[in-house]
C-alpha cells in the first residue's frame, strides 16, 4: 500500500495543472510522444516528402491526383447541393467534372432509374452517386453566391 501512496505523491505537484488544464490539452499531455506521424492525414504526400520513401501515402503520383480530385468533387458537390457556392468553386466544379473518372461498377443513381446500361459512361463520380451528364445536368440549376471562396 505503501508504493500505491508513494506514485500519487509524485504526481501531487502536477495536480493543479491537470484540473486548471484544457481538457484537449490534458489528454494530448497523456500520449507519449511519438517520432512518427500518427494518422494518415499527417503522413508526407508523394509531392512533400522528399528523399524518404517511407514517408509516402501514395507511391504513385497519378493515384494521388486522382483521389484528391474525387475528395474535391465529393465536397464542392455537397456545397453546391446546401446551396453555397461561391462563383470561383462554381467553376472549379465544372472542371473537376470533367476530370475525374466514374467509380468501376457505381451505376449513377439516375441512369439506373432509366435503366441505362452499366458501362462506364454512366458509372457516378466519387461519392456524388451521379454520372457526368447528370451532374452537369444538375449543375445547370444550381444556385451560386457569386462571392469569394469560403474562410
Amino acid at each position: 500500500m505503501e508504493q500505491f501512496d508513494e506514485i500519487w505523491d509524485d504526481g501531487a505537484p502536477n495536480a493543479d495543472l491537470e484540473l486548471n488544464s484544457d481538457p484537449e490539452e490534458l489528454w494530448r499531455s497523456l500520449l507519449p510522444d511519438e517520432d512518427s506521424p500518427r494518422y494518415w492525414s499527417e503522413s508526407a504526400c508523394s509531392h512533400e516528402a522528399g528523399d524518404d520513401p517511407s514517408a509516402l501515402l501514395f507511391t504513385d503520383g497519378d493515384a494521388e491526383a486522382e483521389l484528391a480530385g474525387e475528395l474535391r468533387l465529393s465536397e464542392l458537390w455537397a456545397r453546391c447541393e446546401g446551396g453555397c457556392l461561391a462563383m470561383e468553386e462554381f467553376f472549379e466544379l465544372s472542371a473537376l467534372i470533367t476530370q475525374v473518372q466514374g467509380l468501376p461498377g457505381s451505376l449513377c443513381v439516375d441512369c439506373d432509374m432509366l435503366g441505362r446500361p452499366d458501362v462506364s459512361l454512366n458509372w457516378a463520380l466519387a461519392s456524388t452517386t451521379l454520372c457526368r451528364a447528370h451532374l452537369r445536368f444538375r449543375l445547370g440549376h444550381a444556385r451560386i453566391d457569386g462571392g469569394a471562396g469560403r474562410d
